[in-house]
């Protein structure tokens, strides 16, 4: 199966200038987390959605209705775009789906990029208050020092993220990755304070309170949707590994 991943608009919104929230999973879902409770406590709009026969065939129900996996929102007034995904990506996508990504980013003139990812530190629990920050080239790095992140000097990242923010490293964008410290699977503590960094970068008046006390049920959900996933996935290289060929 030839892999295919598409952006698609309901109709041409127009995107020039705008701040692209980027909430791909990752660590800790911290992406993919604090996008969610972007998209749900502040007015955006439901502009499209990525198409793509690499998603599993799970999807999530909302007020009755089936949801897309990855989907883009707007608001025009904070000239904000929020691109929030649910899936993982299996690792032999994941280069093909940064490209495609960083080619709708600058398709649509989006100007600047802020990723929202995890990053598992060592040591005692009040380095879970520290957000770290990654810049993409040379002309972000200032924006680190501007916002107050510590700075990764030496380290490994992955995923997606990872991926995107290599790929804008010869470009003329600004684009710097948001990092909470994760200590568990679905960490909504790292998901919080990312949040709290990102009210202060772009003023958003965001109350992250409520995201503490519903962590405990969401993050039941979000865990039993990707052991579901995870389900699917096993019983299908299982079948595929028993089922015998007829000729």
């Amino acid at each position: 199966m030839k892999p295919e991943f598409e952006f698609v608009e309901f109709e041409k919104t127009p995107m020039k200038g705008y701040t692209l929230i980027e909430g791909f999973p990752g660590m800790g879902l911290v992406g993919t987390i604090a996008a969610k409770y972007l998209v749900d406590k502040i007015d955006f709009d439901y502009v499209g959605y990525i198409d793509s026969n690499m998603f599993m065939p799970i999807i999530r129900i909302h007020k009755g209705l089936p949801i897309r996996p990855a989907r883009i929102y707007t608001n025009k007034k904070k000239k904000l775009v929020v691109l929030i995904a649910e899936q993982v990506i299996a690792k032999q996508y994941t280069d093909m789906v940064a490209k495609k990504t960083v080619e709708w980013i600058k398709s649509k003139g989006i100007t600047e990029i802020i990723s929202l990812s995890g990053v598992h530190t060592q040591g005692d629990s009040q380095k879970r208050e520290i957000i770290y920050g990654i810049a993409a080239n040379e002309k972000s790095k200032p924006l680190l020092k501007k916002y107050g992140l510590t700075e990764i000097d030496e380290g490994i990242t992955t995923g997606i993220t990872a991926l995107i923010l290599l790929e804008l490293k010869r470009s003329k964008n600004q684009a710097i990755s948001i990092l909470g410290n994760v200590q568990m699977t679905a960490d909504y503590k790292a998901a919080a304070e990312v949040l709290k960094k990102l009210n202060e970068i772009i003023g958003l008046k965001l109350d992250i309170e409520p995201l503490m006390k519903e962590a405990k049920e969401t993050e039941k959900q979000l865990i039993q949707q990707l052991q579901k996933l995870k389900e699917t996935t096993d019983s299908s290289e299982k079948f595929e590994t028993r089922t015998p060929i007829i000729t």
